[in-house]
């Protein structure tokens, strides 16, 4: 669990939880969680160029874009979108929901 003001606008983190990479990223006032590994080769997102006024990660390795609404490819090489996860805030923490069975 990390604090909503821990995160920057216009910068993300990334947390393990449950043995899964996730990667925060904050835009503005909104939070979003979306799987921190880069569906083309597997290279951390938060270490990525994020543009917080269109909602998006830029891999760093080879330039593929993610909407961190939807996880949608934006821009190749990735053809396959990124997970996302439910995020709603609780007493000044972020919470990420997370898939069943983990």
């Amino acid at each position: 669990m990390t604090k909503v003001d821990e995160i920057p606008d216009g910068e993300a983190r990334m947390f393990v939880v449950e043995g899964i990479a996730i990667m925060l990223a904050r835009c503005g006032d909104e939070i979003f969680a979306v799987e921190a590994l880069c569906s083309h080769a597997h290279a951390y997102l938060h270490e990525g160029s994020l543009d917080r006024f269109r909602c998006s990660v830029e891999c760093p390795l080879h330039g593929a874009e993610f909407d961190l609404r939807t996880g949608r490819v934006l821009s190749p090489p990735a053809t396959e979108p990124v997970q996302v996860f439910p995020v709603r805030r609780g007493d000044g923490n972020v919470l990420v929901g997370l898939p069943d069975g983990v």
